[in-house]
């Protein structure tokens, strides 16, 4: 008896014991010695509307940021946006809305009425320059890197903006302005067609307000960024060649528009403008001119002569032009192909030996002169077919008193073209030693 009392008694101690061991198992969380374990400051429920997405980025941008500045602040929100489970593909549009007006925009740019939450650090309502409002881009630049899909939603908000851009003051207008400046400056990657076709807005246009926004754009991006840039922004857009389409109506007449851009220190632009117009006027001109020498049955130099005359007078083009286009539309005439070196200057001779009386019409200067044996000698650089042909050409056109000898003189010593300067030279030597000759039998 004895003994099993003392067993009994040894078998509740055990179980007693083993239970618990089997409690402080259960209740004691195994640590990591060293890591600290960070925890979110507040979940954030996934939004199924907009208005609670609009809410939800609002939340996170507040909850990230420390105030210390707003590039910080930014960053932070970015961190903070990238590590939320948004529904960044349904509204993208939101969460640039979020940044540019502090919430959802309605009719009238207005803000959402129903919206809870306000961004109180958003692009319309910091200050109106270019250091303000950059340190959103930079956020922007980010997001759409990660997730390339939301810079539609950045093209929705600006063409959203830009159509409301009636609602908005001049101050307004110059941060949008500078917004599309760095738009295109920072390279994120929306389309220029998508963005200025809403800019192209008959009742905006007429009021003088895409023009303000347009002048804001031109200089703010002309700070960073080239006039090369520029243009092919403008390129890509398809309105390089309809600027004056943002002007007013009074304000389209070229010497109005041009002036227009001049006031707002523009001019490189204005210079850019009249030449694209003068390339233009040129490319038709060369067309017309090409299309007249190439004709069958084949036109009189005479018309030819007057379609040129007629052309440069319409468009006050300069003689040098008229002469560097009558060159390229006479030798797009003349078929070179499967010549030999021989046929190859006879035919370039002949031709230009029944037409120098067009050259010989806009040859009428020094420089003009000199502009012509230039682009003759770039012509002949470039197209290997006519290397050997440059001197004899040259040679002709002062045997026609198209080009004088003091003229030649003066491209031999100095006034040639980079292009094959060398090898031309050399070549004309035999040519230039005659003229001096000559010139010393004379005296």
């Amino acid at each position: 008896t004895l003994r099993f009392y003392h067993f009994e008694d040894f078998r509740r101690s055990a179980l007693i014991t083993l239970s618990r061991c089997h409690m402080s198992t259960k209740e004691e969380k195994p640590t990591l010695a060293g890591v600290n374990v960070k925890t979110r400051k507040r979940n954030i429920v996934i939004p199924e509307d907009p208005g609670s997405f609009a809410d939800a980025v609002v939340t996170l941008c507040q909850d990230a940021a420390d105030g210390v500045s707003l590039e910080a602040d930014l960053e932070a929100a970015a961190k903070a946006l990238d590590g939320a489970e948004l529904e960044y593909s349904r509204y993208g549009d939101i969460l640039f809305q979020v940044f540019f007006a502090g919430g959802r925009l309605g009719t009238g740019a207005q803000l959402a009425a129903e919206d809870k939450m306000r961004l109180s650090t958003n692009i319309l309502d910091c200050e109106p320059t270019r250091e303000a409002i950059n340190p959103y881009y930079k956020l922007f630049q980010t997001l759409t890197r990660r997730r390339p899909f939301l810079i539609r939603g950045l093209e929705n908000t600006l063409v959203k903006l830009l159509l409301s851009l009636e609602f908005f003051d001049e101050v307004g207008h110059k941060k949008l302005g500078i917004a599309l400046a760095l738009t295109f400056s920072w390279k994120i990657g929306v389309v220029p067609s998508n963005i200025f076709a809403a800019l192209l807005n008959d009742r905006l246009v007429a009021k003088g307000t895409v023009m303000e926004v347009m002048i804001v754009f031109f200089q703010e991006f002309l700070v960073k960024d080239s006039l090369d840039d520029l243009v092919s922004i403008l390129s890509k857009a398809n309105i390089a060649n309809r600027l004056v389409d943002f002007a007013p109506p009074n304000k389209r007449a070229p010497a109005d528009f041009h002036q227009l851009l001049r006031v707002a220190g523009l001019g490189a632009l204005v210079d850019w403008d009249v030449q694209r117009e003068i390339d233009l006027r040129v490319t038709e001109l060369q067309e017309a001119l090409t299309e007249a020498i190439t004709a069958d049955p084949p036109i009189a130099v005479a018309e030819v002569l007057t379609i040129a005359k007629t052309k440069k007078g319409e468009n006050n083009l300069p003689d040098a032009e008229v002469l560097r286009v009558s060159w390229l539309a006479l030798m797009k005439s003349i078929n070179l192909t499967g010549k030999n070196q021989q046929q190859i200057t006879q035919s370039v001779m002949q031709k230009l030996k029944n037409y120098g009386k067009l050259f010989a019409a806009f040859a009428n200067n020094a420089k003009a002169e000199l502009a012509l044996i230039n682009n003759i000698q770039v012509f002949c650089y470039e197209d290997t077919r006519m290397l050997k042909c440059f001197t004899d050409i040259v040679k002709l056109l002062y045997n026609a008193d198209i080009v004088g000898e003091d003229t030649i003189q003066h491209w031999y010593k100095k006034g040639s073209h980079a292009k094959g300067r060398a090898v031309f030279l050399k070549d004309i030597e035999p040519f230039m030693k005659w003229l001096e000759e000559a010139e010393e039998e004379d005296d």
